[in-house]
């Protein structure tokens, strides 16, 4: 079973989008389910100097790129 998070790109079809998804609930081709606040994933927790260290030496960036570049690089 996959999960998914429904937004419509613009409030005008929000009532066109949640007439399809209500037809698909009646057919019984998905089913609706209250998200709760403690389910949500936590958010990510920042890296520290040393992992971010180790993460540059497992890429290999460091003998061609300043620690700033490889950071960029990385998205880190």
């Amino acid at each position: 079973m996959k999960t998914f998070r429904v937004k419509a790109v613009r409030e005008t079809d929000s009532d066109l989008v949640w007439q399809i998804l209500k037809t698909l609930e009646r057919k019984g081709m998905i089913v609706f389910e209250e998200e709760k606040p403690n389910m949500r994933p936590k958010e990510a927790t920042p890296a520290t100097e040393e992992q971010v260290q180790e993460i540059i030496d497992e890429a290999e960036l460091g003998p061609y790129y300043s620690e700033k570049e490889a950071k960029k690089i990385l998205n880190l």
